[in-house]
């Protein structure tokens, strides 16, 4: 990472990835062009699940250990510096664009190996995963709509083999 001073331990990245409203994930597909997605995604100890339909660029590549990339982004935010303040800084390049020209944000991405679940009950666990992180006041219906579309749902565990997170907080 160029920016050392910018990095997050592991535990920082987990932390970004279970804070994400979605991550984007990345691979090669088998005619050497990147496929990206953005997807709702749920993590569960050193693996992210997500899902899908059971036909599409999804079924047919994150199977097998294929390598998938997922880019997550927790907090995204440009500053709103006071007039005052940019007036105070005004000439200096550094500052202004340090402090009013940027973006905070903390990022983490996760180089990971792609499988498909089979295991029904292991299935369902995933969905619940996702349901509580998204649709967590609806849970008391969770069982019917889970089971329910078991069989046109597939489930992809992207398990982690390295971590790297990084932050810029505007102090």
């Amino acid at each position: 990472m160029r920016r050392s001073d910018r990095e997050l331990d592991q535990e920082s990245a987990l932390k970004i990835i279970d804070e994400s409203q979605y991550a984007t994930l990345s691979c090669v597909d088998e005619k050497g062009e990147v496929f990206s997605i953005p997807i709702s995604i749920a993590r569960d100890g050193m693996s992210v699940f997500i899902h899908g339909a059971k036909t599409g660029s999804k079924a047919k590549l994150y199977k097998d250990g294929k390598n998938v990339e997922l880019v997550a982004v927790s907090q995204n935010k440009v500053p709103t510096p006071s007039y005052e303040f940019c007036e105070s800084i005004k000439d200096s390049a550094n500052e202004l664009g340090g402090k009013v020209f940027t973006t905070e944000y903390l990022s983490a991405i996760a180089k990971t190996k792609a499988y498909e679940v089979t295991d029904e009950s292991q299935k369902v666990k995933a969905l619940e995963l996702l349901c509580r992180k998204y649709t967590p006041d609806y849970m008391d219906y969770f069982k019917t709509a889970a089971y329910g579309s078991l069989s046109r749902t597939s489930i992809y565990e992207l398990k982690i083999v390295s971590l790297s997170a990084k932050a810029k907080i505007i102090k």
